[in-house]
């Protein structure tokens, strides 16, 4: 306990000289960062070593389903994969690179210029190749006639029709289910198999033309089966998981094949901050985005994102999460205080959740909150207050309560109002802050 004290103290300055003298304090963060990652990687290889029954992610459920935004596929497989009777297995190589997108393969052109362009299949280029092949006497789609290739045809067009009139508005995951029960659709459709590449990208392996169809109806969740992973994407989840062990998953990750690691909150802050949002577009400032969590979702609300975190493990993760769903957002790796150091900060919204205190507990990054503040100029700001309790027999430059703390963000920014939105499972306070010239 008092060796952990020390080694804070010793971050704590060496991150304040980095705030103030920056020529100086830069080797000494890139020092500091190289041991915070040995120490890290040396903790993996002891963990691995003294608890290898633990430690083994490599136990795979070859039925498992995992419920996925059809969005999120992206590619297509080339090459054909003989190893696909093998589910589950953990392959090394390029294999992941011989990859297309979906958007160019044929048979997104044959539904484009169906369901958007409004021609009928037998006018499309896939339609001819598929009814070629079938009657050379290879089976398509469970059929091997022209009969029952036309037949299979008109009851996905039954499909697509009746699912785009009623819009299917509850229980997705059993509508879903319920789509290929009510109509006669072959058996080769009711799965879409995925592989996962080397960055976690979801890799099409068979499929493709339930995966368009759900696309193409906006379905949002639809249920895949993994059944091959990149080694390169096995070492990143070793990584993760220790990560994950030491405590540090605040929220839960979005990767489908990611959703069993651990996490100590749930989406109800993400609830309430969707919840008063008076801003639906436009910048946001994640301040402290730890690996990333509300960047990914609101993004998908249709946010420019930005994500500034300081801490070296927090940033690697958050990069490796970033390009595993294919987001948009912006990392900022480094010391808000630094970042655009002396400008003025224009977004519409910024995220300052159980952040802002860690600021207050000695008195350089005390008058730094000070400046940060004045330079913020946002129209809303949601800010998550900390136990002033935390600070309890603890030496610290200011403690502030929940209401002083938002009081005092007011006097030094350009906010005026401010409301108490909720509290989080752990009781802390949650407040929406919003300038006049927003109202």
């Amino acid at each position: 306990m008092i060796i952990r004290k020390i080694v804070i103290k010793i971050q704590q300055l060496v991150l304040e000289i980095d705030d103030d003298l920056h020529l100086i304090g830069k080797p000494l963060v890139v020092l500091w960062n190289f041991l915070h990652r040995f120490k890290f990687k040396i903790g993996k290889i002891l963990m691995e070593l003294s608890k290898p029954s633990k430690y083994n992610i490599e136990n795979f459920d070859s039925d498992e389903i995992n419920w996925v935004n059809p969005k999120k596929i992206r590619y297509k497989l080339i090459n054909s994969f003989d190893k696909l009777q093998n589910s589950s297995l953990i392959l090394k190589g390029n294999w992941d690179k011989s990859k297309k997108a979906i958007l160019k393969s044929e048979v997104y052109v044959a539904f484009k210029q169906r369901y958007k362009e409004g021609k009928n299949w037998y006018e499309t280029k896939f339609y001819e190749k598929a009814l070629s092949e079938i009657i050379s006497g290879i089976i398509k789609f469970g059929c091997n006639s022209k009969e029952k290739w036309d037949q299979f045809l008109e009851s996905i067009d039954n499909l697509y029709h009746q699912n785009l009139k009623n819009r299917v508005k509850n229980n997705l995951n059993h509508s879903f289910e319920q789509i290929f029960k009510n109509y006669n659709i072959s058996a080769n459709l009711n799965k879409i198999i995925v592989n996962i590449g080397r960055d976690g990208d979801m890799i099409l392996v068979k499929g493709e033309f339930l995966l368009l169809l759900a696309k193409f109806l906006n379905i949002p969740k639809i249920p895949i089966k993994i059944y091959i992973r990149h080694k390169k994407w096995m070492d990143f989840k070793k990584e993760l998981y220790y990560f994950s062990r030491a405590g540090k998953l605040y929220q839960q990750l979005n990767h489908p094949d990611l959703l069993n690691y651990t996490f100590k909150y749930g989406d109800k802050r993400f609830d309430m901050i969707k919840e008063n949002l008076s801003i639906f577009k436009g910048k946001l400032l994640d301040i402290g985005a730890n690996l990333g969590y509300f960047c990914h979702k609101l993004e998908d609300e249709g946010f420019d994102c930005y994500a500034v975190e300081r801490n070296p493990l927090y940033v690697y993760f958050l990069k490796k999460l970033k390009t595993a769903e294919s987001r948009l957002f912006k990392v900022i790796p480094g010391s808000i205080f630094r970042y655009k150091k002396n400008q003025d900060l224009n977004f519409d919204v910024v995220l300052a959740l159980n952040i802002f205190h860690n600021f207050i507990v000695r008195k350089k990054s005390f008058l730094n909150l000070i400046k940060l503040l004045n330079r913020l100029k946002i129209k809303e700001l949601f800010f998550g207050a900390h136990h002033p309790s935390e600070f309890k027999n603890a030496k610290v430059y200011q403690n502030f309560t929940p209401s002083q703390f938002v009081n005092f963000i007011i006097q030094n920014s350009c906010l005026t109002e401010a409301k108490i939105i909720g509290k989080t499972l752990d009781g802390r306070i949650l407040y929406k802050l919003t300038s006049r010239n927003s109202l």
